[in-house]
């Protein structure tokens, strides 16, 4: 029996759902960041999908900045619910950073829509040529793997059965995975056409890669926390 499953194994004959309120409701208010993240992921496509259009863009971005803030009050808040005692001291370091992952995952998203924005801004738009469509399939794919790991990240913090959170957690890697490979293939094929690209070009394509790959790292890691969580709980 691999390492992984002997683990799981001791947390399925242990798991007692023993999280206390407070860990719940920071829980539900952790789930409450992933829906603003869901929808600047839906934002973020439609900015995507109309990418010369500089209003559609504006009004994206601006949307997706009325999320962030959102995002950032309710990490504001949680932070100060878990530093002023309403969990357990054993969880309190990773549920910090869950807090911070999640955020992470809406800056991300408003990163993005500023940065199609700074793209139609400078005058630089995207050519006629056919590889430019093929581009933003490339990163529809990515956003419709990260609303899928997203939703179930959501499934994760709002759920009470340990044999289903560690289903999600497995479905979860294989979304991140497939992303990493989309992203391997995006990038050999930036290198290769790098010699046809302006570098402003070349520059918005490998930021667009990195980043949408970063938010289904994040998707990862948020479930490889709630994890460290229970385990911190059971000790």
């Amino acid at each position: 029996m691999e390492k992984t499953d002997l683990i799981e194994e001791i947390l399925l004959k242990n798991f007692r759902y023993t999280l206390v309120v407070g860990e719940k409701n920071i829980f539900r208010k952790l789930s409450q960041i992933v829906v603003l993240a869901t929808e600047a992921n839906s934002i973020l496509k439609g900015m995507l999908s109309d990418c010369k259009n500089g209003e559609c863009l504006d009004s994206g971005m601006q949307k997706i900045r009325i999320l962030e803030n959102k995002s950032d009050e309710i990490a504001f808040e949680v932070n100060e619910d878990i530093t002023t005692g309403a969990v357990s001291p054993n969880a309190m370091e990773h549920l910090l950073e869950c807090v911070r992952v999640a955020d992470d995952i809406v800056d991300t998203y408003y990163y993005q829509s500023r940065e199609l924005c700074r793209m139609h801004q400078a005058r630089f738009p995207y050519s006629e040529e056919v590889q430019d469509v093929e581009w933003i399939s490339v990163f529809e794919s990515l956003l419709e793997l990260a609303d899928k790991a997203l939703c179930k990240v959501m499934e994760i913090l709002s759920i009470a059965d340990l044999n289903k959170i560690l289903q999600l957690r497995r479905e979860i890697e294989t979304l991140e995975r497939k992303g990493d490979d989309i992203k391997d293939k995006g990038f050999d094929t930036l290198y290769r056409e790098a010699p046809n690209m302006h570098f402003l070009q070349f520059y918005h394509y490998s930021e667009l890669l990195h980043k949408f790959d970063d938010i289904l790292d994040c998707c990862e890691d948020l479930s490889d926390l709630v994890l460290s969580i229970i385990t911190s709980i059971l000790k």
